[in-house]
């Protein structure tokens, strides 16, 4: 068996020979991360990042879909980079009066560091206070586990 191995090794052309090693050496490290993680050693397959789900939050992001926000800033990992805040843990970060203070009067919550003034994004007046409710108990249903990008910073 050992004798056929070295002949088929030799067959080959260096090219599949680097080929075939460097799959070798990342299914190696692919079982090694597999077994790490399903018998618990490192914690890497851990949810960080959960929604509390509820009818009034589902509402929420139904406002947040209709209004454009993701144009902006990213919620379940989908929406534009970059531009906004990313809004994953925000229910972490932010209590629940905070947020709906913020979709209230974006500009006093924010003391005048925000975008959502009226001229590049919205500044919320023109939804109703419901509406306001609702995507405030969307955004506090956004949780981040400790161990998460979007988990909050402690104070310096």
């Amino acid at each position: 068996m050992q004798k056929r191995l070295l002949q088929f090794w030799a067959g080959l052309r260096q090219g599949e020979r680097v080929l075939f090693f460097t799959v070798g050496v990342l299914l190696v490290f692919g079982f090694v991360f597999w077994l790490l993680a399903i018998t618990h050693v490192t914690d890497v397959l851990r949810v960080r990042e959960y929604y509390d789900e509820s009818p009034k939050a589902d509402a929420g992001f139904q406002h947040f879909k209709r209004l454009g926000c993701r144009n902006c800033h990213v919620v379940f990992k989908i929406g534009e980079w970059g531009l906004g805040p990313e809004l994953d843990g925000s229910g972490t970060r932010h209590t629940f009066m905070w947020l709906r203070a913020y979709l209230e009067d974006p500009k006093r919550a924010m003391q005048g560091k925000t975008m959502h003034d009226g001229s590049y994004a919205m500044d919320f007046t023109d939804l109703t206070e419901q509406e306001r409710d609702e995507i405030a108990t969307f955004l506090f249903a956004q949780k981040a586990n400790p161990g998460s990008a979007t988990y909050m910073t402690p104070p310096e």
